[in-house]
């Protein structure tokens, strides 16, 4: 990337990513969000703005734009919409930062909303009581075992297809996500209650898998690997068999899928004081913005639910 030629430009970078590492933020994500500030601040160079106080709304939109023609150098293809959403968001939070450091008196970016498109899709979140609904009417091991793994370690559901007898280090009371999205390893802690529940499930299941054959955790009626639409239908039928899942609307229902129960232990990792960090690093997140959905879905739609 082609160095800053404006000192003030240049400081606020280093500035802006010391305030990023105090706050906690994993390296990769301070790395991320310095060097889409920084190709931010070059872009204001090339159109002669020097000083943050001259920065107005009508140079964000012009950046904007210029990143909706931008091709990326990895993929030679047009940026995403949801990365250039991502990369804008960044700049509105610097702004802000701006503005409760007194750097700044007037925001130039708050009359923008940039948003993901995951972050304005319509997700259903568990309450923490129709959790608890869920393990009560969990009627065998194995159901209780999803539960324990998409919505207690958090995992997508591809991963709930393809973990394996071998993914539970149960010495180490960890549960081992070999490839996860992008191919990314991620090793989640468990509690002993959920050790030992699955080490159960995993003695129950030995004597009708012979040991030469698939070490998949999970199989279907027919003794293959089960796949994502009978993790679907397992976890409505234990819905349905709760005093809020007999209530639900059908077309709330209709909604429901394994990524209800993983969007919903990271809502409430947050509504119990969980750092956004921590549960980016949990989720297996690459970027802290992917997470940060929690926070809007935190804010805005858990208000409406009555626990």
């Amino acid at each position: 990337m082609t160095a800053l030629f404006t000192k003030v430009y240049e400081q606020e970078v280093l500035n802006y990513k010391t305030h990023l590492e105090i706050l906690g933020y994993s390296p990769l994500t301070v790395k991320e969000k310095y060097l889409y500030l920084k190709a931010f601040f070059s872009y204001l160079e090339e159109h002669k703005i020097f000083v943050l106080e001259e920065i107005e709304s009508k140079d964000i939109a012009g950046y904007y734009k210029a990143l909706q023609q931008k091709i990326s150098a990895v993929t030679g293809a047009p940026l995403t919409g949801e990365s250039i959403q991502g990369r804008m968001r960044i700049i509105q939070k610097y702004f802000s930062y701006l503005i409760e450091t007194g750097i700044l008196k007037k925001d130039p970016a708050s009359a923008f909303i940039f948003s993901s498109e995951t972050q304005v899709r319509e997700r259903v979140i568990f309450t923490q009581q129709q959790i608890r609904e869920l393990y009560g009417v969990s009627r065998n091991l194995q159901e209780r075992t999803i539960l324990n793994l998409a919505y207690g370690c958090g995992l997508r559901v591809g991963e709930l297809v393809r973990i394996n007898r071998e993914d539970l280090n149960l010495q180490e009371n960890v549960v081992i996500v070999e490839k996860g999205k992008n191919n990314k390893r991620r090793l989640i802690p468990i509690t002993e209650k959920v050790k030992e529940e699955l080490q159960a499930f995993i003695f129950s299941i030995e004597d009708e898998r012979s040991i030469g054959s698939s070490q998949a955790l999970f199989y279907n009626t027919e003794n293959r690997r089960m796949q994502a639409g009978s993790f679907v239908r397992i976890l409505k039928n234990m819905l349905l068999k709760t005093e809020s899942g007999k209530k639900m609307p059908a077309e709330t229902l209709r909604k429901i899928g394994m990524h209800t129960l993983r969007h919903s232990i990271a809502t409430h990792l947050l509504e119990n004081g969980m750092s956004l960090e921590r549960i980016r690093c949990f989720l297996g997140h690459d970027h802290i913005e992917t997470t940060e959905i929690y926070t809007h879905i935190h804010t805005d739609q858990l208000k409406n639910i009555t626990r």
